[in-house]
């Protein structure tokens, strides 16, 4: 295993942030383009709610899109100042999910959990070598047999 590693280090945008502010700044638009429309100016059938409607979609669903896209530049950009480190790795060793339930479960138990890793040790080990059938009687005849 190698004792130190290199990683980059750089800013990033929140994707999130960006295409949120990009839709608020959208609506804000569409209302002050809706205050500015004269009720007479639209065609039949149309009122001017319906018009804001509209234009809160079409322009909230824009300041979505452009706020994602501003971020997605700042994010490209943000990658070409990114500065190199080298860093001393740390190695941590991961159980085995068996094994750490078993120890807590020893320990809710209240028994030591390290007398159980020499109990299963010594039960572990072979106690008749010579078992021709190793311990598979239960198991009924082999699938190739004609029993």
């Amino acid at each position: 295993m190698k004792d130190q590693i290199d990683v980059a280090v750089r800013r990033s945008p929140k994707y999130s942030v960006f295409m949120g502010i990009g839709a608020v700044l959208g609506v804000i638009l569409a209302g002050i383009l809706a205050v500015f429309v004269d009720p007479e100016d639209m065609p039949m059938g149309y009122t001017v709610s319906k018009g804001m409607g509209l234009m809160l979609l079409v322009l909230g669903t824009a300041g979505l899109f452009l706020g994602g896209l501003f971020a997605l530049i700042l994010d490209w950009a943000g990658r070409k100042r990114a500065r190199e480190y080298r860093v001393d790795a740390q190695i941590d060793m991961v159980d085995d999910p068996k094994e750490v339930a078993r120890r807590r479960l020893a320990e809710a138990r209240g028994e030591d959990p390290d007398a159980a890793d020499a109990a299963a040790d010594a039960t572990d080990a072979p106690t008749d070598a010579d078992d021709p059938d190793d311990g598979r009687a239960d198991r009924g005849p082999a699938p190739d047999s004609t029993v």
